[in-house]
């Protein structure tokens, strides 16, 4: 007789995350087999029909302001949820992405759903428990947190969790105007090391979570894969594409970060305290986390 599968909603499908962890899943198809539940907002779009032809995946319409339909959506029996936010670095999105984080995390419990992936970010390794930060959009993530832990644990445990905390994503450097002041940013913190990781590491631990999710039961994990400063990361990208990384003019940085204050807010963070992953324990978890070199050369969008 056929093991039968398990359903795993995953949300942001169409997105980086949410995207990298099905791809993780196709990848390496776990057993028990794991039914995806691709929850996009447009299932005729390009990106979710791209999705729906492959194997193993049912396309949800939803959208996190209302996590109840996406449940109902669904279609019931649903085993686990992959949970991500990204709200708009502007004003007042805080309270936006804490309620579309809660209603998930009070959907997901209504609905009887046995393990919940939630990625968040570090907040400065050992600290980020108690440690909300003063970066509007990881303050929010912190109280999302609290509420998945509490919320389990009056329940009585009967939902386990996973908390990802993920670092830098190299996937900022990627071509275009972002990446050029992600760039100069990243420079304006001199000898200061920035932590970094790829959204396909991220895809990588979250699809471990649900394979094994006896391993990464009620466990946060900060996800890091490199440790390095901008200029490090220059000697790298001349070595992999014989040119140097592209920037831009630091003064454009400097009116980017002054007029997206939360951006200014996180370089300052950077520069006073910082990420605290491990690499080394990251690499015990998946030997292939990507250094930014291999990132460089496996998963970018610049081209040779």
């Amino acid at each position: 007789m056929a093991t039968p599968s398990r359903r795993c909603l995953i949300t942001g499908a169409t997105g980086k995350q949410g995207g990298a962890v099905i791809e993780a899943l196709l990848r390496s198809p776990p057993t028990p087999p794991i039914e995806i539940l691709a929850v996009t907002r447009n299932p005729s779009s390009a990106s979710a029909q791209a999705l729906a032809s492959k194997p193993n995946i049912k396309l949800v319409k939803g959208d996190l302001d209302d996590s109840n339909e996406i449940f109902k959506n669904a279609g019931g029996n649903v085993w686990g949820v992959f949970s991500v936010q990204v709200p708009p670095m502007k004003k007042d999105a805080g309270p936006i992405e804490t309620k579309q984080g809660c209603d998930l995390i009070d959907a997901a419990l209504a609905n009887d759903v046995k393990h919940f992936v939630y990625t968040s970010v570090d907040r400065g390794g050992s600290n980020s428990d108690h440690n909300p930060t003063n970066v509007p959009h990881f303050a929010s993530k912190h109280k999302i947190e609290q509420h998945l832990r509490d919320t389990t644990a009056k329940d009585g445990g009967k939902m386990t969790w996973t908390i990802l905390r993920p670092v830098a994503f190299m996937d900022n450097l990627n071509p275009g105007f972002f990446g050029k002041v992600f760039a100069t940013s990243w420079a304006s913190l001199g000898d200061k090391k920035l932590q970094l990781v790829s959204t396909h590491d991220v895809g990588e631990l979250g699809a471990l979570a649900f394979k094994d999710p006896e391993k990464y039961n009620n466990k946060a994990v900060t996800v890091v894969g490199d440790d390095i400063t901008q200029k490090e990361g220059g000697v790298i990208f001349q070595k992999v594409y014989g040119q140097p990384m592209p920037t831009t003019y630091s003064f454009v940085s400097s009116i980017l970060m002054w007029g997206v204050k939360e951006l200014g807010i996180m370089f300052q963070w950077f520069k006073d305290g910082g990420y605290g992953g491990d690499t080394s324990e990251c690499r015990r978890l998946n030997p292939g986390m990507q250094t930014l070199e291999k990132w460089l050369k496996e998963s970018s969008k610049f081209e040779n």
